[in-house]
């Protein structure tokens, strides 16, 4: 696995909002209540496991990721004897490291990808997706479930399936999010969100 290659994965990751801890509730408010206190939240730590299958490549692993309002720190590691990447800097202008030390800016993640690579990464709009919540500035089309959560979302021309929630703090969270679109497949699993909602 390339430096390159490992840098569009830790950009999905860099855009989580990862959790853990119990079984899900019924919310007890309106999605759209729900939905703005999550966005109030900029300071966060989040684990997590993720894959990405393309017709040409697989790539799975873990991430750490740190999110403060001017600064970002994301760390991926792969499989044992695959290596990893470290993605750091403000949010508008990421610099990735790959194991062989080659750093490689990402002034703007969905065009750098989608140029280095040949397809591109919703990045701009995981951070929604990955709440359960669409990306207010595209047109959007949720089904919840009989409980009042999203179980699909379509957007961007992505399709995303929220596959379980968990609870942390009070706040109903996904467990794992399942998204399809531009010949990618993406699965996220989250696994442990703090400070805020998630204990230390």
């Amino acid at each position: 696995m390339t430096g390159l290659r490992a840098a569009a994965l830790v950009v999905v990751a860099m855009v989580l909002a990862g959790c853990a801890a119990r079984p899900p509730v019924v919310p007890d408010e309106p999605w759209q209540v729900r939905s703005e206190a999550l966005a109030a939240v900029d300071e966060w730590e989040a684990r997590g496991r993720l894959s990405l299958t393309s017709p040409d490549d697989s790539l799975q692993g873990s991430f750490e990721w740190r999110q403060r309002p001017d600064w970002v720190e994301i760390r991926f590691r792969g499989p044992v004897g695959v290596g990893g990447l470290f993605i750091y800097g403000p949010p508008e202008r990421l610099t990735a490291i790959g194991r062989d030390g080659e750093r490689t800016e990402l002034g703007d993640p969905e065009v750098d990808l989608a140029r280095v690579f040949g397809f591109g990464l919703p990045v701009s709009s995981l951070s929604y997706w990955l709440l359960g919540m669409a990306d207010g500035r595209y047109r959007h089309d949720f089904v919840f479930d009989e409980f009042g959560r999203p179980d699909r979302l379509a957007q961007r021309g992505w399709q995303l399936h929220y596959t379980g929630w968990r609870e942390l703090g009070g706040a109903l969270l996904p467990r794992r999010v399942d998204l399809a679109g531009e010949g990618l497949s993406i699965r996220v699993v989250l696994d442990r969100w703090s400070p805020g909602l998630d204990a230390p």
